[in-house]
């Protein structure tokens, strides 16, 4: 029992750190996002989203699932690895960085008439900060990390503002970006010097496991590309066929809710790490504990957003986002996909080292939604290309889950807190279509929003403090 109460312990600080680090970049994004949508015509909105949807797409080749792979080991395992690379490794690894930013360069040069080294060192200062932001993290370099995070996202959303309100002009707003951008990059690169140099050397990996780790390197950096892909494809190809103003409609309605992919990330990580430096006798039993509980805390939180975004989707983009009244019927579908993301699917695969168990779902993933893509978008028009990355989703989450199970010998009921999720689901399913249905009853749209907003608050705040008292109490069940 005390040994379960300590990884929850542990397994909370290392979740809401990760999450804290990343939530405020996040939050600046989530408010230029409704700020230029509502300020900027369709057309313009579509042109400046074109530069990220272009980003995300190729930043993850750049990273090629290095920052995945760090929060799988510890932190002196990651100093051993660091030691056992070359000139040569880290000269190809450097071409095939300024390649891939060259890349980039000339595609916004072309499409949105961004000079070129603005969009290169963009592209390569935002990729490399997200390597040694995850390094800083196994190394718990929290305090630092939130300070940077705060400033920096402060810094995000004036220079959107005061672009804006001074004359909107892509290449102003991404020469400004770039600058935060490299100083950021600057700092995490000066903090990563001092850890490698003030951590001593501890454990240098065998063959075995330097076979092992650069196998899983691998899978994971093909992953984390697929992934990327399989989250923005679907913008990409609506952006490259449609107009701007469509795509900017789409994009909308297909946003990622904020927050949450950082909650998931938070607790895999928290998880990885965790179990990074648990003892591997009961690692088994230890896996299935933390899933459990990992579940049980997310959906807390995931469900009630769910909930709220889904009865109250008409007042939400009816109030915030003004112009995108036909993004209502994507952002519906696409909201279908978040029970699921209540758990970390590849977090168990990915510790018993089974890359090619997480590609086969995720390239099967990919195959299959892109399939689906256009005859249901013959039939449901731009929600029908929502709904075949919904469907491939939940097929997904089902094969992860049985090789899982598979994997630690036990029934794929056992990894997930099915009961819980299933009284959660009921409970606040109910309670929010009473709110929703008094507040159009009787109040006007931004009542009832904000009625609805405050439903979801109490449900996440109670529902977490039950979980979390249960976790305390060494609950396993």
């Amino acid at each position: 029992m005390p040994l379960l109460k300590a990884r929850s312990n542990v397994l909370l600080s290392n979740s809401f750190f990760i999450f804290i680090i990343r939530f405020f970049p996040s939050l600046a994004n989530l408010l230029v996002l409704i700020l230029y949508s509502r300020q900027l015509s369709q057309n313009d909105y579509g042109n400046y989203q074109h530069f990220w949807i272009q980003l995300y797409i190729i930043y993850p080749l750049i990273c090629m699932g290095i920052h995945v792979l760090l929060v799988t080991y510890s932190a002196d395992f990651i100093l051993g690895l660091f030691r056992q690379l070359t000139r040569l490794h880290i000269g190809l690894y450097i071409l095939w960085a300024l390649t891939l930013s060259g890349v980039f360069a000339f595609l916004q040069q072309t499409a949105l008439h961004i000079s070129l080294y603005v969009s290169f060192l963009f592209m390569l200062s935002f990729s490399l900060s997200v390597v040694l932001e995850t390094f800083l993290i196994v190394f718990r370099a929290y305090k630092s990390l939130v300070t940077i995070s705060i400033i920096y996202s402060a810094a995000y959303f004036f220079i959107h503002f005061y672009i804006l309100t001074h004359g909107f002009s892509l290449q102003a707003v991404y020469s400004l970006l770039l600058i935060i951008t490299i100083l950021r990059f600057c700092i995490y690169a000066v903090m990563t010097v001092v850890h490698i140099s003030r951590t001593g050397f501890h454990h240098a990996p065998d063959g075995v496991e330097l076979k092992k780790a650069r196998s899983l390197w691998l899978h994971l950096g093909f992953y984390d590309v697929t992934q990327n892909i399989f989250n923005w494809i679907d913008k990409f190809i609506i952006s490259l066929v449609m107009t701007a103003s469509v795509s900017a409609v789409y994009f909308n309605g297909s946003q990622n809710i904020p927050f949450l992919p950082l909650l998931l990330s938070a607790a895999g990580s928290a998880v990885l790490m965790q179990l990074a430096s648990s003892d591997k006798e009961n690692e088994p039993k230890g896996i299935v504990y933390l899933m459990n509980q990992s579940g049980k805390v997310l959906s807390g939180i995931v469900f009630p957003v769910f909930f709220f975004l889904f009865l109250f989707r008409h007042e939400l983009i009816g109030i915030l986002l003004l112009k995108y009244n036909a993004a209502i019927p994507v952002f519906a579908v696409f909201l279908l996909v978040l029970p699921v993301r209540a758990y970390s699917f590849t977090t168990v695969l990915q510790r018993m080292h089974k890359g090619n168990i997480i590609n086969a779902g995720s390239v099967g993933d990919i195959v299959l939604a892109c399939a689906l893509v256009y005859p249901l978008y013959r039939l449901f028009g731009l929600p029908g290309v929502a709904l075949s990355f919904v469907i491939t989703t939940y097929l997904q989450a089902a094969f992860y889950l049985y090789y899982s199970a598979r994997l630690l010998r036990v029934s794929p009921l056992k990894m997930i807190p099915y009961a819980n999720w299933a009284v959660k689901l009921i409970a606040f399913g109910i309670l929010f279509t009473i709110v929703h249905f008094i507040g159009n009853l009787y109040f006007n749209s931004r009542i009832t929003l904000f009625l609805g907003a405050m439903t979801m608050a109490v449900l996440v705040i109670g529902s977490l403090y039950v979980d979390l008292k249960s976790m305390k109490n060494g609950n396993t069940q």
